[in-house]
């Protein structure tokens, strides 16, 4: 985002803890049995789609020691299926399946199959499940069709910047670190596993995760290592995107307070030492993630920029030649690597910028590239603080349908993938002002569904009114924030529905 992110909120600790009802708040069944058991999570996510030939056994894991009911009438698209006791853990079961692709499931464990070891007339409560098989030979993301691309994107949400905390203070060529690794992060919180959930049910598709690097790089080894505990905490992050069924796009966030194309753009010096950087922070990232699936994007790049008033011809060619220097160190790393789709941003990210002739998408043998740019357009009714107060004038709206065309007609229409790595409002001060906000993101959204573009909308979990405040998701468990759920499914609607009724004519402030 173009606001620069500095400082770490105050700690938030949270203690979680799992208590087992009783008394009177324990619902009892007949034959004296009682729902006191929690399911704590299962292997496969609601409404996921999995491949058939890599999932043999469905695991649902409780909150106490559990036993399989020698009466237990679990059933799988109605068809009674064997659970069993889990090899590794008694506090979870084993459900053996047999998958065929192109199928939808629906598993179904009723209240009774899963009872307490210690007291049998503890029961876990009814469970339903519904996943699908991937069709045979399905891959996760396309090849080499644009509009297919886009689509499987759909409609995107940003964890914005959860992983960009530092505080600005340069210490030795590099920002403090403000971690320490148990405390919160700038959103104030720390992500579970529910987030990427609760928005795979919400109905997103793909999910951006920003990432500073550079802040947990050593500055003294010459090899500039990334913090292995930051690194598992950026995956794990990724791993349970990937579980829920989401597809990922990973970068380079706010590393651009490092990334200094405007002064490499006329000190040849200076661009090697940061081309070297690059090379090893890239390097490091893509070995991490070189065995991961298609659902996985790595995005170069973020807003690299001097100022915002436009751009250099020597900007713009560093630009070029840092993402092919990019691009290049990602595909040598192999693996999946070298045939995974690869976003590359603008300068700036700026949709403007990548409509010039002077910005060039970088040489790839494997042809798996993907223009990347932001939009916030009009700035002044979407981030300048303050905020303009109105929209939705003809003219507003042709200068959002055009530049979306624009770029629909120099990429999308040459078969050359594009997305929105970042779009959204603030929220305003009033109801009024708030509807006009609402009629922008549902226009916008059904603007960039024909031109063909999957968008990633920006959430920095900061609830409120004002200039910077984007809060639609808890980046803590995915629970809806600001009120959101209504604007956020008009959204998705706008962007992915292929009812031919749904104009843009048709949108109207409601």
């Amino acid at each position: 985002m173009k606001k620069n992110v500095y400082g770490l909120l105050s700690l938030i600790l949270s203690t979680f803890a799992f208590v087992s009802c009783g008394g009177d708040e324990t619902e009892v069944k007949p034959g004296g049995l009682r729902e006191t058991i929690v399911l704590r999570s299962s292997s496969l996510v609601e409404g996921s789609e999995v491949d058939a030939s890599s999932i043999t056994m469905i695991t649902l894991s409780y909150n106490t020691l559990v036993t399989v009911s020698s009466a237990a009438n679990i059933t799988l698209n109605g068809q009674v299926v064997k659970a069993r006791s889990n090899s590794i853990t008694s506090m979870a079961i084993d459900i053996p399946v047999s998958l065929e692709s192109g199928t939808s499931y629906t598993l179904k464990v009723p209240s009774g199959s899963v009872l307490a070891q210690e007291d049998a007339t503890q029961t876990a409560p009814d469970y339903t499940l519904s996943f699908t098989a991937k069709k045979s030979g399905e891959q996760a993301l396309p090849d080499n069709d644009a509009m297919a691309i886009t689509h499987k994107l759909g409609f995107g949400w940003n964890l914005g910047n959860h992983f960009d905390s530092y505080d600005g203070s340069n210490v030795a060529g590099n920002y403090r670190i403000t971690w320490n690794k148990t405390a919160p992060w700038w959103d104030g919180v720390n992500p579970t596993e529910d987030l990427y959930k609760n928005l795979a049910k919400a109905g997103v598709k793909t999910v951006r995760i920003p990432v500073t690097w550079g802040c947990y790089e050593d500055m003294n080894d010459g090899n500039y290592t990334i913090d292995s505990d930051y690194m598992t905490l950026v995956k794990q992050n990724v791993l349970w995107a990937k579980a829920a069924g989401l597809n990922v796009i990973l970068n380079t966030h706010h590393d651009e307070y490092w990334q200094d194309a405007f002064t490499a753009s006329s000190n040849a010096s200076v661009n090697e030492e940061l081309k070297a950087r690059i090379l090893a922070t890239w390097t490091q990232i893509a070995e991490a993630f070189k065995n991961e699936g298609k659902y996985l994007i790595l995005e170069t790049f973020n807003e690299l920029n001097h100022n915002w008033q436009g751009a250099t011809a020597g900007e713009i060619n560093i630009m070029n030649e840092w993402n092919q220097f990019a691009v290049n160190a990602i595909r040598a790393t192999g693996a999946q690597n070298a045939t995974r789709w690869i976003a590359v941003p603008s300068y700036q990210s700026s949709p403007g910028l990548a409509l010039r002739d002077d910005f060039k998408i970088p040489a790839d043998a494997a042809k798996k590239l993907i223009v990347a740019v932001h939009c916030y357009d009009p700035y002044d009714f979407t981030l300048r603080d303050p905020l303009s107060k109105t929209w939705g004038t003809e003219g507003d709206k042709l200068a959002i349908t055009n530049l979306l065309n624009q770029l629909k007609a120099k990429f999308i229409d040459q078969n050359i993938p594009c997305y929105l790595g970042e779009f959204g409002c603030s929220r305003h001060a009033t109801e009024e002002e708030n509807r006009i906000r609402d009629y922008y993101l549902e226009y916008f959204c059904r603007a960039a569904h024909f031109a063909g573009l999957a968008a990633c909308l920006w959430d920095n979990h900061n609830p409120g009114e004002g200039s910077e405040h984007h809060a639609f998701f808890s980046h803590k468990d995915g629970s809806w924030l600001d009120g959101s759920e209504s604007l956020v499914k008009t959204m998705i609607k706008a962007l992915t529905s292929t009812d031919e009724s749904y104009t843009l004519e048709s949108i109207v402030m409601k």
